[in-house]
């Protein structure tokens, strides 16, 4: 293995998952796996990236190579924690890259097999480790969908394709309700994160008349709404193959497709359009994607704040409203200001019920913020 020695006092680092490249003072051998030393005390077992900026990210706080051993041993480990003691059986996020000590890998189980995204250097030049790991786990299929913007940071072209077996998509059940799982979609094919989320809001938004799926995708929000008696859902997503997907969805859990709308197009756009039309609904979700990946968050909250004045507008007294960031740049108190001057501005009354979260097999260390990122306010709207 490599040698590392890093400035500063192992106080400073903690069990912080990074270190990056200006707090290193010496490499010796320069490989993959290195051990890393502050003042002579040993931190941990790290990937090392000779080219990157994050020059080292922790995958254990032993003495370890990284090899199929290490990587079948974090399966059965992270597999014990969601099924065993989590509960969820059949579909789950198996790894949350540095959240689980596997920095730059994300995994998501589908039933009997895996959807995979690599991000970090150390991780795509050992990646027929994982790759042997899981087929010695006794999976049947494993996909890779490597194709983020921290992928391409790490000076890594994308990758998407089989690394053994072939399906294109897999029935799952979540909370007693069928999906379609396409190998290849958004993604790793669903947003596991929201799970919780999807029963929560549908409890408390159940038996409404009128509810406004914004950003559905293929559909949790809106079959957890029909499931729930709402009687008629508006899903808008600008994937129509998504769309379809959750018309699929509708018919195989049996709901009534006369209760659903499906619009293919631009949110902001038929936001606007309801406007005029004067439309009105119960409910309403906001699901939208990042709007940013950086600390300048200004555009993203001018977004969110569109968002927000047109479906104040668009609420009839006393309905609801799910709002949702998937940035980690987005924190609750963001949200919590754009709805107070837009709710004092059209003289609206928002009581927040509740903060939502990631699901708990995106677990966040306390030393690693960095991993948190799904905040969601639930609210009722006067």
């Amino acid at each position: 293995m490599n040698k590392i020695r890093v400035s500063g006092r192992p106080s400073d680092y903690g069990n912080h998952p990074w270190i990056f490249k200006d707090r290193i003072k010496e490499v010796i051998n320069d490989r993959i796996c290195a051990e890393v030393y502050a003042k002579g005390k040993f931190l941990g077992s790290a990937f090392y990236n000779p080219k990157g900026k994050l020059a080292l990210r922790f995958y254990s706080r032993e003495k370890e190579d990284f090899n199929r051993g290490l990587v079948y041993k974090r399966i059965v480990e992270s597999k014990n924690i969601r099924e065993g003691i989590l509960g969820f059986k059949e579909t789950y996020r198996l790894f949350f890259a540095e959240s689980d000590n596997m920095p730059g890998i994300i995994a998501d189980v589908y039933k009997n097999g895996v959807v995979i995204q690599i991000s970090s250097y150390g991780a795509e030049k050992l990646k027929n480790e994982i790759i042997e790991a899981f087929e010695m786990a006794g999976y049947e299929f494993l996909y890779e969908k490597s194709d983020s913007y921290a992928r391409r940071s790490e000076g890594l072209e994308p990758y998407v394709g089989f690394h053994f077996g072939n399906i294109d998509e897999v029935i799952v059940d979540i909370n007693d309700i069928k999906f379609i799982v396409p190998i290849g979609g958004q993604k790793t094919g669903l947003y596991l994160d929201q799970r919780l989320n999807w029963k929560i809001v549908s409890d408390i938004m159940k038996g409404l008349d009128k509810v406004l799926d914004a950003f559905c995708y293929t559909g949790g929000f809106t079959l957890h709404l029909l499931s729930k008696d709402v009687k008629k859902v508006l899903a808008v997503d600008e994937d129509e193959d998504a769309l379809e997907i959750l018309r699929e969805n509708c018919k195989l859990n049996g709901f009534n497709l006369r209760k659903v709308e499906t619009i293919n197009g631009n949110v902001f756009d038929l936001l606007d359009t309801f406007l005029l039309s004067n439309e009105k609904f119960d409910g309403i979700i906001l699901d939208p994607p990042s709007f940013t990946r950086s600390k300048n968050v200004f555009g993203a909250l001018k977004g969110y704040t569109r968002l927000i004045d047109a479906s104040l507008r668009l609420l009839r007294k006393g309905g609801f409203l799910a709002l949702f960031s998937c940035s980690h740049y987005i924190t609750y108190e963001h949200l919590e200001d754009v709805l107070c001057k837009v709710s004092k501005r059209l003289m609206r009354d928002v009581k927040i019920l509740f903060k939502l979260y990631q699901s708990p097999d995106h677990p966040v260390p306390a030393c690693f913020k960095d991993s948190e990122y799904l905040r969601g306010l639930l609210c009722l709207v006067y």
